[in-house]
């Protein structure tokens, strides 16, 4: 467990954003969490459908069984991105859609960070004593933009749970390489997430098969309910560990 969840401190996001799981158009699944927590400490949810007061609801009535909150603070933008959020990567002719098609889901922009703590019912079997969460309400490649490009660094794992404009209500489709998100995850000599997960409802052949040609390293499969998941590591390693 890094330092500063085990004694925290004051708000840092280059701790937040080290070793972390990213999840774009995550909604409230909190699965990821409750299945890779000890492999991850730091997990960065973001959704531009979820309202602070709807996040806040969800915490408060289901949260994460076997925890509580031992602090939550409301993140500013400077704090989450002190130079900016400035566009590296811009969308391309095919990505385009009128300004207005998901505007109807769109929620006021706002940052919220947790640290969750064990409840005194549960031992290490359950899980990791603490872990933090950050959620951003926002766009899931810009906000990887902001967060990880301009902090020259990768999430350890990246989730593309909700794949694209079928599913999650998002405006792109996170599982074209040639999109914006992977185009952004690629930008430049960026380091590079370790793992990706791929997955969701159904036994498409996106659940089975690796949705990016650099991540065909096929590390594990399993399922939750009715969703299905793949593991997938970065084929030649390269950028790992920077």
């Amino acid at each position: 467990m890094p330092e500063w969840i085990r004694n925290p401190g004051e708000f840092d996001i280059r701790n937040i954003l080290k070793d972390s799981m990213y999840y774009p158009a995550c909604g409230h699944d909190g699965h990821p969490v409750e299945y890779f927590m000890g492999n991850v400490y730091s997990f960065v949810y973001v959704d531009y459908s979820i309202s602070r007061e709807n996040l806040l609801e969800e915490v408060t009535n289901m949260g994460f069984r076997g925890y509580r909150v031992l602090r939550q603070l409301p993140i500013s933008e400077g704090q989450l991105a002190p130079n900016g959020w400035r566009i590296r990567v811009e969308p391309d002719g095919r990505e385009y859609h009128e300004p207005d098609q998901y505007s109807d889901i769109f929620e006021k922009p706002f940052a919220e960070w947790f640290i969750f703590e064990r409840t005194e019912e549960y031992d290490e079997s359950h899980n990791p004593y603490r872990f933090s969460l950050l959620f951003i309400c926002a766009d899931g490649a810009a906000a990887y933009q902001a967060l990880y490009l301009e902090n020259r660094m990768a999430p350890k794992i990246l989730a593309i749970i909700q794949p694209g404009e079928a599913f999650g209500c998002n405006w792109t489709n996170f599982t074209n390489r040639g999109q914006i998100l992977a185009r952004s995850v690629f930008h430049g000599g960026n380091p590079l997430p370790e793992y990706l997960i791929n997955g969701g409802i159904g036994r498409s052949e996106f659940y089975r098969a690796p949705i990016w040609p650099e991540y065909t390293e096929f590390v594990k499969k399993f399922n939750i309910g009715a969703k299905y998941f793949r593991i997938w590591a970065r084929s030649d390693r390269r950028g790992i560990g920077n």
